[in-house]
């Protein structure tokens, strides 16, 4: 089934300069990567410049990330956004890519790029503080209390090591 981020291509195989745009195309990713995820249409569009013996598509790749922070637990989304090249032959690379039938299909690489763009630990912001691992309150929000007395903790020696 042909859609819009299959590229023809037949008539700039050769012909160094000679570009074609393509605008707006859609289709649909599904990425998990540590605590990011895309999961909804993401949108390509770019130009593919004829060369010798192949193409290179040129491409700008947009899809809505979902986040967790690795510190507070804390979600959200926010858009995520990749520019990228990818170079087509006759012969396939080492991801499968090639030029067939006189196209190329641009979804492939865009959908790596874009996973390539996510982050494996994603932080809410540079100077999260997290969670209290004793009582989970999130230390953005409101400083924790304390715990009390312990001295009942295996590593509670190690405290003296620390103290002048």
């Amino acid at each position: 089934m042909r859609h819009e981020l299959v590229v023809p291509v037949g008539d700039l195989i050769g012909s160094p300069g000679k570009e074609r745009p393509f605008k707006g195309g859609t289709s649909p990713a599904r990425l998990d990567f540590g605590d990011s995820r895309v999961d909804g249409p993401m949108s390509v569009s770019g130009r593919v410049v004829g060369l010798i013996d192949a193409v290179e598509a040129e491409f700008d790749v947009t899809a809505t990330g979902h986040f967790t922070c690795t510190r507070c637990l804390i979600e959200w989304d926010e858009p995520v956004m990749v520019e990228a090249k990818q170079y087509f032959r006759t012969m396939p690379d080492e991801d499968g890519y090639a030029i067939v039938d006189d196209e190329v299909d641009v979804s492939g690489p865009a959908r790596d790029e874009l996973a390539l763009a996510l982050p494996a630990k994603p932080l809410c912001r540079q100077d999260c503080l997290g969670l209290c691992p004793t009582c989970g309150t999130d230390l953005n929000s409101e400083p924790c209390g304390g715990h009390g007395d312990d001295s009942d903790s295996p590593f509670a020696t190690l405290k003296d090591l620390l103290e002048p």
